[in-house]
């Protein structure tokens, strides 16, 4: 019984240790600080500005600043409309964030906000107004 037990508690921790989704602002801000790239993160935070689309061979691309709430860092979302959805935000916008983190020297950008076709990474979302934007618009719960 004791190794069932050792073994269920070693399948508890290597499970939490491969989690790919980690939430919360502080994940954001230690990626920052620490320069690290191609994690999956939620962040939240508030839209300060528009920038026009940016199209490129992977698509167009949405793309506006979040202020990270709580912090003075800012996000870059890079948003491929041509795979996932255009989110109608507004400067002052809550929105939740779902995507891969890159880091750059400005505060880091998001993308991959939307499904992969290629499977690659997760799919990721923006949360506006209770509603979530994917492939698929989805109620947020």
């Amino acid at each position: 019984m004791l190794v069932v037990s050792r073994a269920l508690a070693l399948i508890a921790v290597l499970t939490s240790a491969c989690a790919t989704i980690v939430a919360g602002n502080a994940t954001v801000e230690r990626a920052f600080a620490e320069h690290l790239s191609s994690i999956e993160v939620t962040a939240e935070g508030s839209v300060t500005r528009l920038l026009s689309d940016d199209t490129g061979p992977s698509g167009t691309h949405q793309r506006f600043i979040v202020q990270v709430k709580g912090s003075t860092q800012t996000l870059l979302i890079d948003n491929n409309v041509d795979i996932g959805k255009r989110v109608p935000v507004a400067t002052g916008d809550a929105v939740v964030v779902h995507g891969e983190y890159v880091w750059n020297d400005q505060g880091g950008l998001i993308h991959f906000t939307h499904h992969d076709p290629a499977h690659t990474h997760e799919d990721g979302w923006i949360e506006l107004k209770g509603v979530r934007y994917a492939t698929i618009l989805t109620p947020s719960d």
